[in-house]
């Protein structure tokens, strides 16, 4: 069963794709296998699962949530690409307050590595706003944390994405 499933995660997948595999079932019977493949470092298929489950997951998965704390430490030894992934399986949970200690290190860690792809580095960034409103002892960090040196490397538009969520955050 999981080799179809490696075999199906080895090709060239689309939303069409996933979503046709999606509705026959087919991922869904195997959800749990994915959830445990996205945690690994297979090079083509580990990512792609993380990226079909982010698809699949519903906001505050119970299937994730019994993963959550190993897939945030799992998420700096990962690539770029496998990193995006992950970071929006995690945002999409609802975290402890322990969880999102550990979570707002990894995106700082992430944030702060300006050679990173963009992408990634904005999923990221979300997060550290959506903490300084949740706290705003952090607005503080957020000054400097979104200075000239960190936003540069940051494509046009993924830039201008970053400044409109953060402007929200003093209104």
């Amino acid at each position: 069963m999981s080799k179809e499933v490696l075999e199906s995660l080895g090709k060239n997948l689309n939303r069409d794709m996933v979503a046709d595999l999606f509705h026959n079932g087919f991922y869904w019977k195997h959800f749990d296998f994915l959830v445990k493949h996205m945690q690994k470092e297979e090079k083509h298929t580990s990512w792609r699962s993380a990226w079909v489950v982010v698809h699949l997951m519903k906001e505050d998965d119970p299937k994730i949530k019994k993963h959550l704390t190993k897939i945030i430490k799992s998420i700096e030894s990962k690539a770029d690409g496998h990193q995006r992934e992950l970071l929006k399986i995690v945002r999409k949970m609802k975290l402890s307050e322990k969880n999102d200690g550990l979570f707002f290190d990894v995106c700082i860690n992430i944030w702060e590595s300006v050679n990173k792809k963009p992408a990634t580095r904005y999923y990221a960034g979300l997060f550290i706003i959506e903490m300084a409103k949740k706290y705003p002892e952090i607005k503080n960090e957020l000054e400097h944390l979104t200075s000239y040196y960190y936003t540069q490397t940051l494509s046009p538009g993924i830039k201008r994405s970053f400044d409109r969520r953060l402007s929200k955050i003093n209104q």
